[in-house]
């Protein structure tokens, strides 16, 4: 039997192959060369043992909370393999004990909570199994069905599979483990996480989240806990590594009205705004010249550093509640958003952005500035202001 995929923009014949396969997806071999061209080469390893767990195969037909739940797999893995060795074996931990866990963890979880048939309302407190009271969770924790069925079910899989008892201990404890507040900020460090994400991970349901457990159990846990935050927020850039695109994203969407002051991002970033800052306009002199004489690696480049320029001279007070954004708004305008409304202040601020823009690029900025509306009103009136300097001759 045979089938076609388009893979990379080319037909590939497969021969259906594996035991009693009966669907041509269970190729091993066309399977991994699909996931490969969909993850971090770094990630491969792990994939490789996924398809030695079968249980989680099901898991690939579970929608749970709007998001699949064999992706919510990779991506705890994604995340664990961005710990560094050095830091797991400061805290105790092997990395190759927290993969087992992460790929087992939740390899209990079936169509009780798929998003087709949970219904919320059904869901309610019952009392904790006694395999997992064995386990370490307290008879009176908070304990709910169906949520949290798969717990035992993922223990008794993993037992089939021969695995340490540390590891069963932190699979069984994921969703009622007591997370040490040291614990939780060392990860986010680890990973580069916003602040915001260890207040969050902290006060996360405290009457479930009651049972002693290892270190390797706490950092399952707070990886769990992680992804279902990315869930809550939109997606993975709200965590990555770059909050500062987060932050050029956010600048964006704030000044063309597309979102406002009470953007769940601003939370993430550990900023508040009121929703009518001033906002003042960049915009780079003879940038069209620029482009034509240089090539698109250079063009970019210059973009990027032009943003990073300014980025490195805005005010950052009382830790980065009252801090300036920065924002990459158009082909060759940024806009910063700022809580400042004395003129000279604004001033002056202008001019040591445009010099050191000068400095590192040698290109030169009109500017405009506006305040006392709301953000987009300030933004579309800092604009017409840095249009109007477009024929005015440089000083």
């Amino acid at each position: 039997m045979q089938f076609k995929l388009l893979y990379h923009g080319e037909d590939i014949d497969c021969e259906q192959s594996g035991r009693n396969c009966e669907t041509a997806m269970c190729s091993r071999d066309l399977m991994l060369r699909v996931v490969k061209s969909l993850v971090r080469p770094q990630l491969m390893p792990v994939i490789h043992r996924i398809f030695e767990v079968h249980e989680l195969f099901q898991l690939a037909d579970v929608v749970s909370m709007g998001e699949n739940q064999l992706y919510h797999v990779v991506r705890m893995c994604e995340h664990v393999v961005e710990l560094k060795d050095s830091f797991l074996s400061e805290l105790g931990v092997e990395q190759e004990e927290l993969l087992t866990a992460v790929l087992f963890y939740d390899c209990g979880k079936s169509s009780e909570v798929d998003d087709n048939l949970f219904i919320p309302e059904n869901c309610k407190q019952a009392r904790v199994p006694r395999k997992l009271r064995n386990c370490g969770i307290p008879e009176w924790a908070e304990y709910y069905t169906p949520m949290h069925d798969h717990l035992e079910r993922s223990v008794r899989i993993a037992e089939s599979y021969d695995l340490k008892e540390t590891v069963l201990e932190a699979i069984a404890l994921h969703h009622h483990v007591k997370i040490l507040p040291e614990l939780v900020y060392q990860v986010a460090r680890a990973l580069y996480l916003p602040h915001v994400i260890c207040e969050d991970i902290l006060r996360h349901k405290p009457g479930q989240h009651v049972a002693k457990g290892s270190t390797l159990a706490q950092v399952l846990g707070i990886v769990n806990q992680i992804c279902a935050i990315e869930r809550k927020f939109g997606g993975r850039v709200y965590l990555a590594r770059e909050p500062e695109k987060i932050e050029d994203e956010l600048v964006k969407d704030l000044v063309i009205g597309v979102t406002d002051s009470s953007d769940p991002r601003l939370g993430l970033l550990g900023i508040s705004l009121a929703g009518n800052e001033t906002v003042i306009l960049f915009d780079l002199r003879g940038f069209g010249e620029f482009v034509q004489n240089n090539s698109e690696y250079k063009v970019q480049a210059t973009k990027r550093e032009v943003l990073k320029t300014i980025r490195s001279v805005i005010r950052v007070q009382d830790h980065h509640r009252d801090k300036d954004m920065v924002g990459l708004i158009g082909g060759d305008e940024y806009a910063v958003i700022t809580r400042v409304r004395d003129e000279a202040i604004i001033d002056k601020m202008i001019e040591r952005i445009k010099s050191a823009i000068m400095n590192r690029t040698g290109l030169n900025v009109r500017y405009g500035y506006s305040m006392g509306g709301v953000l987009e009103e300030n933004f579309h009136a800092a604009r017409d202001k840095a249009n109007l300097e477009k024929h005015v001759p440089l000083k």
